[in-house]
């Protein structure tokens, strides 16, 4: 991740395209994107999308195949969810997350790249624009929980009508597929807060823990939270990892030289394992 040296527009779209391959477009420009996030909703342009995406993984559209592809596309889509909260949390800044707006393609290998455009500040006229060495005040705080919330909710609803669609095609869990997102945007969050490079200022780490707080509210209705086990190994002295709670099928993609294999968050790996994965 580019690290985060201040609130500039910017430096803000450089991170969130070299981070999370997430373009924004200027509300005057055309997109060059071939997909709207809303074409996964209509059956004949989803299934075109996951055809495309089978293709380019190796994947079998049958069986097993098939719920990889969708799996597997709960993990990636979690890049752009994560370029959502990078902006919010950063920099002060909300995505536009609706259907029509945000955009995608196909990068060759089954991944996909996001276009969309700013929103708003969060600051929107009610002071929470906060300057660079003022410390955020209670009543800034509980305004700023409320957006947070909003925003969560309706990316929550963004998330239930995408995978519904796409878990349709596949034969995909829905639980599965949340729990890929929830453990992408917690392991974001915590490298947020221990990292000091990303957040620089105590005013700045301030903001992110009590972002943190509202995305990850427990609650059986909050989909991003989800308790996760953290790796630990003797020799293992690199940043916190989270492991995932299911396996997310990306190693029945390619074979020979290009098989993917298991990845280094995989349940499916011992401890011994993961700990000589990481260390290569």
């Amino acid at each position: 991740m580019v690290l985060y040296s201040g609130n500039d527009r910017s430096e803000m779209v450089a991170v969130l395209e070299t981070s999370f391959v997430t373009s924004i477009r200027g509300a005057d420009e055309s997109s060059t994107y071939a997909f709207a996030v809303g074409d996964l909703l209509h059956d004949e342009k989803r299934d075109l999308i996951l055809h495309q995406q089978a293709i380019q993984q190796g994947l079998d559209q049958d069986g097993t195949g098939s719920v990889a592809v969708g799996t597997l596309f709960a993990k990636r889509y979690s890049v752009w969810v994560m370029a959502v909260i990078s902006a919010c949390s950063l920099y002060d800044t909300l995505l536009n997350i609706e259907d029509d707006v945000v955009r995608f393609e196909l990068n060759g290998t089954g991944g996909m790249r996001y276009e969309t455009r700013l929103e708003r500040s969060l600051d929107n006229g009610s002071g929470l624009g906060i300057g660079a060495n003022v410390a955020p005040t209670s009543e800034v705080l509980a305004q700023r929980r409320t957006e947070i919330s909003m925003l969560r909710d309706s990316l929550q609803l963004h998330l239930g009508r995408i995978f519904q669609s796409v878990a349709a095609a596949t034969g995909a869990n829905l639980r599965v597929m949340n729990a890929l997102v929830a453990h992408n945007v917690q392991q974001l969050l915590t490298r947020l807060i221990e990292d000091q490079a990303i957040w620089k200022t105590d005013k700045r780490l301030q903001l992110i823990k009590d972002d943190v707080q509202v995305w990850l509210e427990e609650s059986t209705n909050n989909s991003f939270f989800t308790r996760f086990q953290r790796f630990e190994h003797p020799e293992w002295q690199g940043p916190p990892l989270l492991i995932r709670r299911y396996c997310c099928l990306a190693y029945q993609v390619g074979s020979g030289s290009s098989a993917h294999g298991y990845c280094n968050t995989c349940p499916k790996l011992d401890s011994e394992s993961r700990q000589r994965m990481l260390l290569r």
